[in-house]
Order: structure tokens, then C-alpha cells, then sequence
């Protein structure tokens, strides 16, 4: 039995879509109820929290998981990244109040010490060290597009799709830092033990790409 991590949430219905295209059964998944644990012929889902699913592969409670780029920047799971589902495309950027825009046109040591409120710490960790620059990470789970509002942070570091959402909040994109989607990926182990099974599940989805998120 192959097992499954899949993110709940507002993404769990395209995990659904995407499974049938893979030829997996998955009518259960259309309404779970309570379930965490849903087992379909040879199938058995985790259901998880995005956040969690690297985790689920990682440590072996799954064989394959489909979770965000997003989360799989963020967590640094040594993962492998079968394919790229095209599913859930956003970006994640950073945004900030119209004063902040007109800051950040001219980087440089100016801008250290500014505050930047994000669901990804090790992500704004990251880039803007990438920039030469320290900000104060801000770790935060709800809506971040409140925190600049409230005197929280200066600028966010998040997930946009329309854009709605920051202009509703006075904010505009600042920087693009990665294009997001949901990837197909495995634990490196089941790559070598269950290649085959991989090999024919992998249905609509090719042309595929291999990938490896490693933890450095």
C-alpha cells in the first residue's frame, strides 16, 4: 500500500483533481468528514496540515506527499520533487504601504532593522540576507496584510494570486521572491524502493523534472 500526505485546507480539492489525473482512487476525498486517515484499495491518505506534509514524508508515515514549493522552501525537507502539478499557481512576494515602496526603490543599509511580518521566517530569513540585509522577521500564522496596518512590521513577505487582497490593505508588491505551485515529491528512500510503482502512477503529469529540496 502506497501512502499519501496531501494538505488540507483550501488546496485539498485540487489534491483531489490531481489524484484522479494520476489514476489513483480518491472518491473518499470529496468528503472526509473527520478523517485524517482515509484508506482507498491500495491507497491510504494522510491528511495533514500544509505546513506538516514534508514532515509526513520525511519521517516515513508517507511515500509521496503533494505540497506547496512554498512549504517545501520553507521547511527544507530533503525531499525528491517528482513534477510540478501546474496546480495552485501564485507568488510569493513582498508587499508593503506606498512610504515603504518609495524605501525600498533605493536599497542599501537604510533598510536594516525594518520589521517584516511572514508565515515564512526562514524564507525572509533567507532572501533578504540574499540582499545584504538583516530585517526583524516577524512569525506570524493569520493575515499578515493587518500587521503592517497595525504598526507591527514595515513591509509582509506572503502568498498573492489576484492582488485583491493587498490593495484592499493599502499594499503594493515590492519584489517577487519565488513562483509557487504544488509539487509531486517523495522520500528519497521510496525513490530507490518503489521506483516502480512511481514510474506508473505518474500518468498525466509527464514530461517530468526531478528535483532534490535538501536542507542546507
Amino acid at each position: 500500500m502506497i501512502s499519501i500526505a496531501i494538505p488540507t485546507g483550501r488546496m485539498m480539492k485540487e489534491c483531489a483533481t490531481i489524484l484522479a489525473q494520476l489514476g489513483l482512487p480518491c472518491s473518499r476525498l470529496e468528503n472526509p468528514g473527520r478523517a485524517l486517515v482515509i484508506s482507498e484499495r491500495d491507497r491510504r491518505y494522510l491528511l495533514a496540515k500544509p505546513m506538516d506534509v514534508p514532515a509526513y514524508v520525511h519521517y516515513g508515515a508517507a511515500d509521496m506527499a503533494l505540497a506547496g514549493s512554498d512549504v517545501l522552501m520553507e521547511r527544507k525537507v530533503p525531499l525528491v520533487e517528482l513534477a510540478d502539478t501546474g496546480a495552485g499557481r501564485c507568488r510569493l512576494v513582498i508587499a508593503a504601504p506606498d512610504p515603504l515602496v518609495r524605501k525600498f526603490a533605493s536599497p542599501g543599509n537604510h533598510l536594516n532593522g525594518l520589521k517584516v511580518a511572514t508565515k515564512y521566517p526562514n524564507i525572509a530569513t533567507s532572501f533578504f540576507q540574499s540582499l545584504g540585509l538583516k530585517l526583524e522577521v516577524v512569525h506570524m500564522h493569520g493575515s499578515v496584510e493587518l500587521a503592517p496596518i497595525l504598526g507591527i512590521s514595515d513591509c509582509i513577505l506572503d502568498i498573492v494570486q489576484s492582488g485583491e487582497t493587498l490593495k484592499a490593505n493599502g499594499l503594493k508588491v515590492i519584489q517577487e521572491v519565488a513562483h509557487v505551485s504544488m509539487r509531486l515529491v517523495a522520500s528519497r528512500r521510496f525513490t530507490q524502493t518503489g521506483w516502480s510503482m512511481i514510474s506508473g502512477i505518474m500518468g498525466e503529469l509527464k514530461p517530468w523534472k526531478g528535483r532534490n529540496y535538501n536542507a542546507e
